[in-house]
């Protein structure tokens, strides 16, 4: 910052926010549900348990 050839270092932090949200409905509702549009950078994953 002075020009002094002093050492400075930046520091940089990479956040993860997760959701898990549990649907219990049919499939039409879900298939729905997942077909909405996403912000690109965000990735959604998917699970279907067979109960």
């Amino acid at each position: 910052p002075c020009g002094e050839g002093s050492k400075t270092w930046d520091r940089f932090q990479m956040r993860i926010h997760k959701r898990v949200v549990d649907l219990h409905s049919k499939s039409e509702i879900v298939k729905q549900i997942t077909s909405i549009s996403i912000e690109p950078g965000v990735d959604v994953e998917v699970t279907v348990a067979d109960t």
